[in-house]
């Protein structure tokens, strides 16, 4: 079940780094925009194209709708980069954090 929800997260951290990358495909990305730290140790993982396309059309439409750009459409001073989310509490600059993050918020 973990491992279902943290590629799910990887998808989600990719796509709001590649929100900054408008104008690259995930098939030109390479492999170190692609890298995403995996947990609070650093262990980092690199994600396939494939798996940046799903995630990309998965933030489209589940996430977009309020975090469009890159930012929360609630508060645009809380951005979704991987340095705004590591001063968040708690932390969601790995995709294990985001996964309990995400679990927690909407009781997955």
């Amino acid at each position: 079940m973990f491992k279902r929800y943290s590629k799910f997260c990887a998808c989600i951290l990719f796509c709001i780094f590649n929100l900054f990358v408008v104008s690259a495909s995930a098939i030109d990305l390479d492999e170190a925009t692609r890298t995403v730290t995996v947990d609070s140790s650093g262990k980092t993982t690199v994600l396939t194209p494939e798996q940046v396309k799903r995630g990309k059309r998965l933030y489209n439409a589940t996430c977009g709708a309020c975090h469009t750009g890159g930012i929360t459409k609630t508060n645009p001073n809380v951005g979704l980069d991987p340095e705004a989310l590591s001063l968040a509490t708690p932390r969601r600059d790995n995709i294990e954090a985001l996964v309990d993050y995400l679990k927690k918020s909407y009781n997955l």
